[in-house]
């Protein structure tokens, strides 16, 4: 029994210190300059993973000071760690030194226009794919979104007014009705933290981000990889780690 909790001692103390480090790169710190505290500190606006367990590394933190400075014999602890906490421990140690890529949660192939392009195309697209966001370009640069609500509200005008056929409608007919510019770009290096940071951006500033398109560089005059919404971002807010609720 002793050498299994010497062993999640162990491994504890393995994951805590490759947290500290990352947590002192994140924060452009020395380790042995700064307390695991004041990093923690530093470093939380920069990764949701950080912010969603603040909590939980502070306890850890206190409970790494009882095992390290409080031990009355070699190779004895004055208190252990649960092996839930060591297995979380370690997945974000695994997480902050590899943070998985914004591309692999983003929704791929990209169905995107020209906007001199028939909007008969997209509705097409949208009726066999189901897709609702579309990147549209002007020439070789992506310009905006055209979204499902613009198309709809676009439909709901045209009708009203006018019920001839849309065959000859253009995409840049209907994009009119995208009331302001609701699109990021992030090159497909780029982390989920990093997309995750982008939406907070906007939300803190009271405006709507309606999806982050993925190029190879980032840039607006690049075929896009893949796209990120709203929506992509809640369901891996809801894929927390075991712990999260007790923190």
């Amino acid at each position: 029994m002793v050498k299994k909790n010497n062993e999640l001692s162990e491994r504890f103390e393995a994951a805590f210190n490759q947290i500290h480090d990352q947590l002192c790169q994140y924060a452009h710190e020395v380790n042995n300059h700064i307390s695991f505290t004041e990093v923690l500190e530093k470093a939380k606006p920069h990764h949701k993973i950080i912010q969603a367990h603040f909590g939980l590394l502070k306890q850890c933190n206190k409970l790494r000071n009882a095992m390290i400075h409080r031990k009355i014999k070699q190779k004895f602890y004055i208190a252990e760690p649960h092996v839930e906490v060591v297995e979380e421990l370690e997945q974000i140690a695994s997480t902050l030194s590899r943070p998985p890529l914004a591309i692999n949660y983003a929704s791929k192939p990209v169905e995107f226009f020209k906007e001199e392009a028939s909007i008969s195309e997209v509705l097409k697209v949208i009726t066999s794919k189901h897709f609702s966001q579309f990147p549209i370009y002007r020439q070789d640069k992506c310009i905006g979104l055209l979204t499902e609500g613009a198309i709809l509200h676009w439909l709901a005008t045209r009708f009203l007014y006018d019920s001839s056929s849309i065959d000859q409608c253009l995409i840049q007919d209907v994009f009119s009705f995208e009331t302001e510019a609701n699109i990021a770009f992030l090159s497909e290096n780029a982390t989920i933290f990093d997309a995750q940071a982008i939406f907070q951006h906007y939300m803190n500033q009271n405006r709507k981000l309606e999806a982050i398109v993925i190029t190879k560089t980032g840039d607006e005059q690049t075929v896009p990889l893949g796209i990120i919404s709203s929506w992509d971002l809640i369901r891996l807010e809801l894929r927390t780690y075991p712990l999260l609720n007790h923190t």
